[in-house]
Formats: structure tokens, C-alpha cells, sequence
């Protein structure tokens, strides 16, 4: 059986509050996504089709996403 954690690397990214910055509004007009803001972190949620999307943007962009 397949475990919950395998689903969640495939529809969303957790990155700091500072991290996301101003590119918050790129993301959520740009992309397909939620973005759920808890204590220091934001967490991009999104559809498996639409978080790769989003990792290859954050990577072009600079970003260090796991």
C-alpha cells in the first residue's frame, strides 16, 4: 500500500514565509495553486500536474526545493 507522505511530495511544496516572498502573487495568478500559510510556512498545494510545473518555476527562479 502506497503511504499518504509519496502523495503529499507529488501535490505540495513547503517553503518559508520569507522564501516566498514577493512571488506569492506570481504563484497563485500563474498556477493552479493554493497557498496555505501556517506559523513560518507557506505550503503550495496543487494538483500532481501542477506542482512539477511549479518546482521547475521555483528551481529557474533560484529556489532550493526538496
Amino acid at each position: 500500500m502506497v503511504g499518504a507522505s509519496l502523495f503529499r511530495e507529488h501535490t505540495q511544496i513547503v517553503l518559508s514565509k520569507e522564501e516566498v516572498g514577493d512571488n506569492r502573487d506570481f504563484l497563485e495568478h500563474n498556477f493552479m495553486i493554493t497557498i496555505a500559510e501556517e506559523n513560518d510556512a507557506v505550503r503550495l498545494i496543487g494538483s500532481p500536474c501542477e506542482i512539477p510545473k511549479v518546482r521547475t518555476w521555483l528551481i529557474s527562479q533560484g529556489f532550493k526545493v526538496v
